[in-house]
């Protein structure tokens, strides 16, 4: 997830934070302004540990998934429905009527019969 995401969407992280620094307080996490340095230096405080871990540990939290309330907000389809062009397999016309499914290889049945 890149800093200018989770800056954005700050308050849907902070139970992931709580979630991964149980040391944190949701009150002051949320009184923080979403930025990597402000959050290094308050879990630094807050676990007693020196910044440059706790860099390394956010460095790893931010790679993992993405809350489905980040994932599904409408202000996120766009990039939903471009990422789904990757599942369409090569040579798949992406209008196609795909309500049979398998169907892309079958002969069409001969004139008069169904």
């Amino acid at each position: 997830m890149d800093w200018k995401v989770i800056k954005r969407e700050w308050s849907v992280l902070v139970p992931s934070i709580l979630e991964t620094w149980p040391e944190a307080d949701e009150a002051e996490l949320l009184d923080l302004d979403g930025t990597r340095a402000a959050l290094a230096a308050y879990l630094a405080e807050v676990t007693e540990r020196p910044v440059e871990d706790i860099e390394d540990e956010l460095s790893e939290w931010r790679t993992g998934g993405i809350p489905a309330d980040i994932r599904m907000d409408a202000l996120n389809d766009n990039v939903n429905i471009t990422s789904s062009g990757r599942y369409i397999g090569a040579g798949e016309d992406v209008y196609d009527d795909d309500k049979a499914f398998g169907d892309d290889n079958e002969a069409e049945p001969p004139v008069g019969r169904s």
